[in-house]
């Protein structure tokens, strides 16, 4: 990662934590200097290993892809948590971004991606959130915890809310490849949605 992605991913961490204090501390049951920390920690784990997923699987492919932070999506997410009182959360403070063409290195040629590798890169954070979620899920049946509970309910929101079909959102793009495959991690995701609702 060069020092713009690092910066980007830190303040957009920094953001999408302080979005979710209202929420961390009420389920919690505790202060908001302490529900920051563990939104600091449960948003972690949840938004850095989404982005990552897609970054990752991105460049799996072939693709250059970085995370960069998106200073609108910033301001309207923490402008809606101001005036909601932290009751409406806009999760998007910004994405990977993944260049229209991939470098074949073993054949040294340039060709675009298709239509399923930008599916499959886009499914890859969601997934990962709901694969997130079902551990932290497992672990609360273990030992109930409000921590892993918290940790269950943040990654299926941010799995459901980026796989609702509206672009720039990935499951715009996970539906134009694959309609099942989008199906599938909605349902998956709505359940879970329902579940804590």
């Amino acid at each position: 990662m060069n020092d713009r992605e690092i910066k980007d991913l830190v303040i957009s961490w920094l953001v999408i934590s302080i979005i979710f204090i209202r929420t961390v501390s009420d389920n919690l049951n505790v202060d908001i200097l302490l529900g920051f920390l563990y939104s600091l920690v449960l948003v972690g784990i949840t938004f850095v290993f989404h982005e990552l997923a897609h970054r990752t699987v991105a460049r799996k492919y072939g693709a250059f892809a970085e995370y960069r932070m998106w200073l609108n999506g910033i301001v309207f997410a923490l402008i809606l948590a101001l005036i909601s009182g932290g009751r409406v959360i806009f999760a998007a403070p910004g994405a990977v971004y993944i260049s229209a063409l991939k470098v074949l290195r073993w054949k040294g040629e340039f060709t675009s991606l298709r239509n399923q590798d930008y599916g499959v890169i886009s499914a890859a954070g969601p997934l990962t959130n709901l694969i997130i979620a079902g551990i932290f899920l497992i672990l609360n049946s273990i030992y109930p915890l409000g921590f892993f509970e918290m940790a269950t309910y943040i990654n299926i929101f941010i799995a459901f809310f980026n796989l609702l079909p509206i672009p720039p959102l990935d499951g715009a793009k996970v539906m134009a490849w694959d309609r099942k495959v989008w199906l599938a991690l909605f349902i998956v995701a709505l359940i879970g949605w329902i579940g804590f609702l």
